[in-house]
């Protein structure tokens, strides 16, 4: 019920909750026009308020967006999911899912494929933003950078299309009050951010960093900053029965690449959209594996003779070392929510004062999911089995934990309203056993 929230759900109940919220939309798909005015302005701002054990106010969403042709500009916070996934069905986009609440940002976009090669045989999405963290428990007035490129071969109209393309997140820059005498790490516990740290942030190739006492030793040895993103490939099938979706995303970090290819290691997605729309509209496969880490070479690289270039430096999923939160934001992990911060889970698996953000990061999960109509009940089902080893530095026996969700939406049309439903329970040593109930009264102007 937590899962990709954007963070506006608490973790302990019971509470009742306040959500508004304002939008104005253009049109950038071309549906409804079967074109793209040359200029528009879009907007969107929303409130939530939490009242319980743990009450809260929240703005997940505040932004201005302005788009020229096919170019999108926007500042504020945005919900976003980054990479190549099913975003109505799957567990999450391996890095940027919207488990989290939105960061605030400044960003440049594509936000469809533009075609650049013969009508659409060829099309592109691309993006770039930059973003602040703010003060967090460890880390104060620290900076995201983000930028993305994928392609798609095929048009619209084909029964095939092809999907591959990359993205790159980086932490970096900022003060951490607790490392201000870890000469290692920190200059007097501030992180590099010069113009010469963005420029190595923005390009991350091999550059030669100065060994002059103007950086710290880890940064010298190293990189600036916390660098994480997935390599992803997809493909759409259009058949007489479904449209069908097959996506991987497989996590790099330090510049394992290309051969994090040959691990398995990664975030995998199938997903079937239904012609015949009767009960079952669409529904999901997810598998996601995150064991080896570079720790490990797959059988598929030995037969190829080959291994990841980084191999042997364990590469520790969204923790990191000099960025004590790893990737997240407001306690939220910003990744996958199948993979938790350390102060999410279980009395009796938590670690306690751990200092890193999770200690499940190798994990094996199978997910499915579905949504339909039934009567004019509208429902979604979702469903995962996790099994944790725990981290590389902290392994552990092997941990499950099973959790399901059933949501109905339920029309209470005289009144002009919607409502919805949702009952959900976990029940395994990673979350502990809990059970979760919600009802919503919606109305939309």
């Amino acid at each position: 019920m937590r899962a990709n929230q954007y963070g506006i759900i608490p973790l302990n109940g019971p509470f009742v909750t306040l959500h508004a919220g304002a939008y104005r939309e253009y049109d950038s798909t071309k549906r409804e026009l079967q074109r793209i005015k040359k200029f528009d302005i879009g907007y969107g701002a929303s409130l939530v308020v939490n009242a319980g054990k743990q009450s809260q106010l929240l703005l997940p969403e505040a932004y201005l967006k302005i788009r020229y042709s096919l170019f999108e500009f926007y500042a504020g916070r945005r919900k976003e999911i980054i990479g190549l996934t099913d975003t109505l069905l799957n567990s999450g986009a391996f890095v940027w899912s919207g488990n989290a609440l939105p960061l605030p940002k400044v960003q440049f976009s594509t936000p469809n494929f533009v075609p650049v090669v013969a009508k659409g045989l060829l099309s592109v999405k691309l993006g770039h933003s930059h973003g602040w963290f703010g003060n967090q428990p460890y880390t104060d007035g620290h900076y995201l950078h983000q930028k993305w490129l994928y392609g798609k071969i095929g048009r619209d109209s084909w029964k095939f299309n092809f999907y591959g393309g990359i993205n790159h997140q980086v932490v970096w820059g900022g003060y951490a009050e607790l490392q201000k005498d870890n000469t290692f790490t920190t200059k007097n516990g501030y992180f590099s951010a010069d113009p010469f740290v963005y420029l190595n942030v923005v390009l991350p190739i091999p550059w030669r960093i100065p060994n002059d006492g103007t950086y710290s030793p880890a940064e010298t040895l190293n990189r600036f900053g916390n660098h994480l993103g997935s390599i992803d490939v997809g493909m759409s099938v259009k058949t007489s029965f479904a449209d069908i979706y097959f996506y991987r995303q497989s996590p790099y970090e330090d510049g394992q690449m290309p051969e994090v290819l040959l691990s398995m290691d990664g975030n995998y997605s199938l997903s079937f959209d239904l012609k015949n729309k009767a009960k079952l509209h669409r529904f999901n496969i997810g598998y996601l594996d995150t064991r080896r880490q570079a720790g490990d070479i797959t059988k598929f690289a030995q037969w190829l003779g080959k291994k990841e270039t980084h191999y042997g430096e364990v590469q520790n999923y969204f923790n990191h070392g000099q960025y004590i939160e790893g990737w997240s934001y407001q306690g939220n992990g910003v990744g996958t929510p199948l993979i938790i911060s350390n102060q999410d889970l279980s009395e009796n698996a938590q670690r306690k004062n751990y200092p890193l953000f999770s200690i499940d990061n190798r994990v094996q999960a199978y997910y499915i999911s579905a949504t339909g109509k039934l009567l004019n009940y509208t429902y979604t089902f979702k469903s995962s089995l996790i099994s944790s080893i725990g981290t590389f530095g902290l392994p552990r026996n092997n941990f499950k934990q099973f959790s399901s969700l059933l949501a109905v939406n339920i029309p209470l049309s005289k009144l002009k309203l919607d409502s919805k439903v949702s009952i959900a329970f976990d029940s395994g040593k990673l979350y502990g056993n809990n059970m979760g109930i919600s009802f919503f009264i919606v109305k939309n102007w």
